[in-house]
């Protein structure tokens, strides 16, 4: 079933298995698997079918750190969440990332990740994702152990609205609310559970309504989780969840940064990934990282303007020739071709990276209040020293391998090398990927973070939490994979709660 919240019959509305609070990935995720499971499940999404000015303005905060994204323009809200701009992006995280490492403090999930590979059929699945076999760890010829050259698998990408809806829509168990925006969480005389979850229309006159649960998930990202979360203050001054103060800490996004060119004397035909082995990782004490070894390209709509800008036509005319003979060129099935350089190829070579937990990097509110009269979300997004010093090591590692085997030279950009650095800001460079991480973290105790191994809420019996924000650190590869994998394990516990 698909409705509005402006236009439900609220009286008829009644108690759930689970409230689902967010209709992205995880949260669809993870209302399927209950509602496959014989739960009912009333799945709650602050937007409608199409964007909408009034609900992505609810996005709206201010960042206070490192130079980052407008926070409304980095994620969506209405239904598929940001699965309606992802770009598909796909890979595990590394069996070392959930391991603690002495150098990083604060790592080390509460699970291995074999806890999740049992779900990695069904993510594959869900992602539209080719076989593993298709995108192997390829093998580099090295003097050490110091990088594995790893490959991503691309989903199409997969749009959660466009394939799910009809499923949906078609489900008795799973009761999707549209227009639908959590403004409290109601919580019994103990303090220790959620008995109701109270939502509101973007019609200003609308009272609200509450839906009860047994359990209650919030799948809203990993910015608003904490800042709902913060709200939420009625009963509890700080906050639900965070009575140890952890809420909003260790915010983390991938530091995605270009920090060196490249002379190639090898031909290198398409973007080449490589990461630390875990050996180099414990050596050089640094953090887990994706290097991408980036031809330049050269676009056959952009030359003309090209030679209106470099050269005259006659010099045009002789860059065509050559480029239609020259076996360097690369015709692909995107139309790209490599421009030879008279000495060699260039390229760039970019860091997508682990980034440290950081205590200190974080979400809290704002002054400013939104529709509902809840307080924005204030970001302050910080690069710590670990970040910085793990890009020198990377560059610097990487620059001698492709010396020492003779595959070309790299320029390390100047911003890098200053003290401290000049990180170049969103008009320059892509900056972060757009992951919001860590700001409910998993941990063993209340003491170091907000969720246990199972993403419930230390000391609230049936609130849990789903999605990146529960990552205790970040690995240097995309998130969507591994939320989704968590999605569908938090289904499984949930069924097995509810039957319990």
């Amino acid at each position: 079933m698909i409705a509005d919240a402006s236009s439900i019959d609220r009286s008829a509305f009644g108690a759930f298995d689970v409230c689902v609070v967010g209709a992205g990935p995880a949260g669809i995720t993870l209302a399927r698997r209950l509602a496959a499971a014989g739960a009912s499940v009333a799945l709650m999404e602050a937007g409608g079918l199409e964007i909408s000015e009034a609900s992505q303005d609810v996005y709206r905060g201010s960042n206070l750190g490192q130079e980052y994204f407008d926070l409304d323009v980095a994620r969506l809200r209405f239904f598929g969440g940001t699965s309606n701009h992802w770009g598909g992006w796909c890979r595990a995280l590394d069996p070392a990332d959930f391991l603690p490492r002495a150098w990083v403090p604060l790592s080390g999930w509460p699970i291995a990740r074999l806890a999740l590979d049992a779900y990695r059929t069904e993510a594959d699945a869900i992602l539209d994702l080719p076989s593993a076999t298709e995108a192997p760890d390829l093998p580099v010829r090295q003097s050490g152990y110091d990088f594995q050259r790893f490959q991503f698998r691309f989903s199409p990408p997969t749009r959660f609205a466009e394939k799910y809806r009809a499923e949906i829509e078609a489900s008795s168990r799973i009761s999707l609310v549209l227009d639908a925006n959590l403004v409290d969480l109601r919580l019994d005389d103990a303090l220790a559970s959620v008995t109701g979850a109270v939502f509101r229309s973007y019609d200003p006159a609308d009272p609200g309504f509450t839906v009860s649960a047994r359990a209650y998930a919030l799948c809203t990202g990993g910015i608003e989780n904490a800042r709902l979360l913060l709200n939420f203050r009625s009963q509890i001054p700080e906050g639900i969840g965070n009575r140890s103060g952890w809420v909003g800490r260790c915010f983390a996004d991938h530091p995605h940064f270009l920090i060196a060119e490249a002379l190639l004397r090898v031909l290198v035909r398409e973007r080449e990934f490589y990461a630390p082995t875990e050996l180099f990782m414990e050596r050089h004490r640094c953090l887990n990282f994706g290097l991408r070894l980036e031809p330049r390209w050269i676009w056959p709509r952009d030359l003309p303007a090209l030679a209106r800008e470099a050269m005259p036509p006659e010099a045009f005319n002789i860059l065509l020739d050559r480029l239609v003979r020259d076996p360097f060129v690369d015709r692909t099935l995107t139309g790209r071709l490599v421009l030879p350089q008279p000495t060699g190829q260039t390229g760039v070579v970019r860091i997508a990276q682990e980034a440290a937990p950081n205590p200190d990097s974080r979400v809290t509110l704002g002054e400013d209040r939104d529709a509902f009269g809840l307080r924005r979300a204030a970001l302050d997004w910080r690069i710590s020293e670990p970040d910085v010093e793990t890009m020198r090591t990377a560059v610097i590692a990487f620059g001698k391998h492709l010396a020492e085997q003779d595959i070309g030279r790299l320029r390390i950009g100047d911003w890098l090398l200053a003290d401290p650095p000049r990180f170049p800001g969103v008009a320059d460079d892509e900056v972060g990927g757009k992951h919001h991480i860590g700001t409910t973290r998993m941990s063993a105790s209340d003491r170091s973070g907000v969720v246990d191994a199972d993403c419930r809420v230390h000391g609230t019996a049936n609130l849990f939490v789903g999605g990146s924000s529960v990552f205790p650190t970040t690995g240097h590869c995309n998130p969507t994979y591994t939320l989704t994998q968590l999605a569908l394990r938090l289904g499984d516990h949930l069924a097995g709660w509810l039957a319990g």
